[in-house]
Formats: C-alpha cells, structure tokens, sequence
C-alpha cells in the first residue's frame, strides 16, 4: 500500500492541492500528516513538502532550495507531465515559496485582509486529520477532488493549445481572435497579447455567437450595433452582443462597433 507523508500542523493549499493530485493517482493510499518523517521508509512511500528532498520520483519537497517551485508543481512535472503550468498553479507556487506579501508585489495585486472562505474551511478540514485511510469519508472526497483538481488543468492545457491554434484577422487594425469552442478569455489573452474581440459561440444561446470586448478597448462598443443589427442581447455597457453565426452579419457588426 502506498503511504504518502506530508507536514502536519496548519495546511496551506500547496500541501492539500499535492496530496489531492496524488490521491487521484493512488486512490487507495493513505495519508499521513507528519511533524517527523518516520526513520524507515518503504520504496512505495511519497514524500510531500516534508523532508528537505526532491528526486521527481518519491520526494517532492522545495524547502531546502528556494530555486524550485512548490510542491504542486512537482508533482504535477511528475505524474502529470503533459499538464501546462497555468497563471493560478504558480500563483499557488508563489505563495507558498515566496510569502504572501511578495507574491502580491510581483503579481502587482493587493489582496482583502480575509481569505476565500470556502478554501479556509478546506485546509481547515485538512489540518485537523493526523491519518486519512481508505474508507474514510474525507478520503473519499478527497480522492474525488483530486480527480476534479486534474480534469480541470487538463482542459485548461486544452484551453492553452485551442487559443494558441485560434483563427485571427484584423478589422479597423484591430486584432480579432476566432475560437470553435469556449474558451475562456484570459487564454486567449495569454495566446494573443494584443487581441481587442474575441468571438465564440454563445453558451446560453443555440446557434448563435459572443462578440466580446477584451479589456474594455477604448474603440470597441457594441451598443453601437443596436437597432443596427438584429441580436438575442446586446449587453448595457456594450463590452458583449450575441448575434446569429452568419460571417455577413458578423463583419457588418464588427464595421460598426470599431471606430
């Protein structure tokens, strides 16, 4: 049976995020939150942000070298090599190596003085467990959360590749990025630096499109389009319209909103 040790005491999202990884992994091993590593170790036992070593096969901790990244991150490099670093796993990263108050500085944030408290509850919940087994109701929802926690990054590595392979056109020298699929805005972003629309189709309407404004760009406004153009909704501040798909009536809508 694979063991997987970690630190006891207060838990951070970093710990609970790689234990809830391995766990997917290793659904039927157990957990146990440590202040010392037990002297013998069995070849099959996982070592998390504990233990001042990493290997990339069995130790995952970063404590001991401030030039690696957390712990989620390697064991993410580990077992799940084909998913991509996203902006919130080294925002986790970050936190946990660097502290809070510097993460903030080089992310150029400032976060409330509270924290979310649907995470509080879970780490929480977490910190006060010393041994979770198979069986074991938070062991089962844990084993569930880690399956959620990587199915999430999975698509959002497909997010990644969608928006990089997304079709792009100019209008008015105004970049315009094209995706089949939703995909959230902030990859496509990341793809297309300089993107001011993004056109998709529309979630809550069949058969129909989203043209949205990126960043509120100061020269994009679809209210302008209203009586104009026919649309299921046009948004109050004009940074959304959802239009049918015909390419006739989505360049026409384009020409007006854009100045």
């Amino acid at each position: 049976m694979v063991k997987i040790y970690t630190h006891s005491g207060f838990a951070h999202a970093d710990d609970f995020l790689s234990v809830a990884i391995l766990l997917s992994k290793f659904p039927e091993a157990e957990v146990h939150r440590v202040s010392k590593l037990p002297e013998t170790l069995k070849p099959e036992d996982i070592i998390v942000d504990i233990g001042g070593r990493y290997d990339g096969k069995r130790f995952f901790d970063h404590h001991h070298d401030p030039n690696l990244p957390a712990s989620i991150i390697l064991v993410l490099n580990a077992f799940f090599p084909e998913i991509k670093i996203t902006e919130e796993l080294q925002w986790i990263s970050d936190w946990d190596t660097l502290g809070p108050a510097a993460t903030q500085k080089k992310w150029g944030v400032k976060l409330p003085p509270f924290g979310d408290p649907v995470v509080q509850t879970l780490l929480d919940m977490f910190s006060k467990v010393t041994v979770i087994k198979p069986g074991d109701t938070f062991h089962t929802f844990m084993v569930e959360f880690g399956k959620a926690f990587v199915e999430m990054l999975r698509e959002n590595t497909e997010n990644i590749e969608k928006a990089r392979k997304a079709e792009t056109f100019t209008v008015k020298n105004l970049k315009i990025v094209r995706v089949n699929e939703n995909v959230p805005i902030r990859f496509i972003k990341n793809a297309h630096p300089d993107v001011a629309i993004v056109i998709q189709p529309n979630p809550r309407t069949p058969n129909a499109v989203s043209l949205i404004r990126v960043d509120d760009h100061p020269r994009v406004d679809f209210n302008r389009i209203r009586g104009r153009i026919p649309a299921q909704f046009i948004h109050p501040n004009g940074f959304m319209a959802v239009i049918d798909p015909d390419p006739e009536l989505i360049t026409k809508a384009l020409d007006i909103a854009i100045q």
